[in-house]
């Protein structure tokens, strides 16, 4: 069948729905740029308090949008794009959904430059949403094109345009679920975390396609329980947050594959010594003491050591579900720097049941409060404290019979051993102290 001519998108087209930005543009940019056009550039979404200017720099991205139209139309066999609306600005990503002259839709991502490591930060993510599709039975989004080489393309950014997932978000409807209905979420919720269980890998760091990396000797996954030699993916680098963020994209470092969990753990500690190398004295000191009792500070228990695949940040606007079903997620997105990592690093609780005050020590659910004792102002805190309590104490409880693997990470997280291993990770952060007395 003979293709429709493609048009592009006129230069200047800006969605009328959308404002314009609260703040100047930094001085010396993009001058010969259109105020359309710098809409889609630029970070739009609030202000900084601290140091503005670059933070706004960190988030702002040159690149053709005709181009990135274009590409998008004919990623999904379309004339032309005939609409584009960018969502809120993110702090690692631009995303904007495009609408094609025959109703198709579909969204384009574009990193801001503070996203992580070029080439390696998109293209894992790109294998990263494919594996979760084809190996975990994962409802990613379908990529329809992507470029992971800014300078090659006439876009002249990195880029992956994907399918607009079906649903709606889980934060649009969650807080008018009843309890029944927020339970179906948590059971679908349970079987995903299932299936990711049911995958582990002989490497930590991040997954790439073999095209994009060396292998690792003796490379493979393990799904339930067979040994998977597969020639499309392979564990390279980690592109893991915590490997680039603060300045560590820029260090000359050891950034995987590793084979063993010792091996990770002290790559861990000669990035955060690099770090920090211009800083206190006492923060080496700290990773050196760290090094000396890391052989203890391992769990024995293997199944929460192995390297596992996840998705680290499942708010409720990465999760979308059925309007009509609850029960039935229908997809997942942003799967950028998700990473193979020790499972007792990664999250047991979704973020969107995430309880602000203090973890119960016990998985009783509570009561429901004496309402016809209180207030009207304090039944309504007191009803919301007991959905929320109890969402969460389900979540645990369901986690415990059908997750026992995961439910043992929150255990370990109750050692000091852990929180040993988890300062030591982010040390330039946060305080050398507890590690004086060693």
């Amino acid at each position: 069948m003979k293709k429709k001519p493609r048009r592009q998108v006129p230069k200047d087209t800006v969605p009328r729905h959308c404002s314009t930005s609260s703040h100047p543009p930094p001085r010396g940019t993009h001058s010969n740029i259109t105020p359309a056009q710098l809409y889609f550039l630029r970070f739009t979404r609030g202000r900084f308090i601290v140091d503005e200017a670059e933070n706004l720099r960190r988030r702002q991205i040159r690149f053709d949008m005709n181009k990135l139209a274009h590409v998008a139309s004919e990623s999904v066999d379309a004339a032309r794009c005939a609409h584009i609306r960018k969502y809120a600005d993110g702090m690692f990503n631009k995303a904007f959904l495009m609408t094609m002259d025959d109703g198709q839709e579909v969204v384009a991502k574009v990193p801001n430059p503070n996203a992580g490591i070029p080439h390696f930060t998109t293209a894992s993510e790109v294998a990263t949403i494919n594996f979760a599709r084809k190996v975990l039975d994962t409802p990613a989004p379908q990529v329809y094109a992507w470029n992971s080489h800014a300078k090659s393309h006439a876009v002249g950014a990195e880029f992956i345009v994907i399918e607009k997932v079906k649903g709606v978000p889980l934060s649009k409807v969650w807080e008018g679920m009843t309890m029944p209905q927020r339970f179906q979420v948590l059971l679908a919720m349970i079987q995903l975390h299932k299936r990711w269980l049911a995958g582990s890998f002989s490497h930590y760091g991040s997954l790439h396609y073999s095209q994009d990396v060396q292998s690792p000797p003796g490379g493979h996954y393990v799904k339930d329980g067979e040994v998977v030699k597969d020639s499309e993916f392979t564990i390279g680098p980690s592109t893991g947050r915590d490997w680039v963020d603060g300045g560590r994209s820029a260090l000359a470092i050891d950034r995987g594959p590793w084979t063993s969990l010792v091996q990770y753990l002290q790559a861990v500690s000669t990035r955060e010594t690099k770090a920090i190398r211009s800083l206190q004295e006492k923060k080496l000191d700290a990773l050196s003491s760290y090094l000396q009792i890391l052989d203890t500070l391992i769990p024995k228990d293997l199944a929460i050591t192995n390297p596992y695949l996840w998705h680290n940040d499942l708010h409720g606007d990465n999760l979308y579900v059925d309007p009509e079903d609850y029960g039935k997620v229908t997809g997942i997105i942003d799967w950028q720097s998700c990473h193979v990592s020790p499972l007792f690093n990664h999250n047991t609780d979704p973020a969107f049941i995430d309880w602000d005050d203090l973890k119960p020590e016990s998985l009783s659910l509570v009561p429901r409060p004496k309402f016809s004792e209180l207030s009207p102002e304090e039944k309504v805190t007191a009803e919301r404290h007991y959905t929320y309590y109890n969402t969460f104490l389900g979540w645990r409880n369901l986690m415990r019979v059908h997750n026992p693997n995961l439910y043992s990470v929150i255990e370990f997280r109750k050692t000091s051993a852990y929180g040993l291993i988890f300062l030591a990770h982010r040390i330039f952060e946060y305080g050398e102290n507890h590690f004086d007395h060693f």
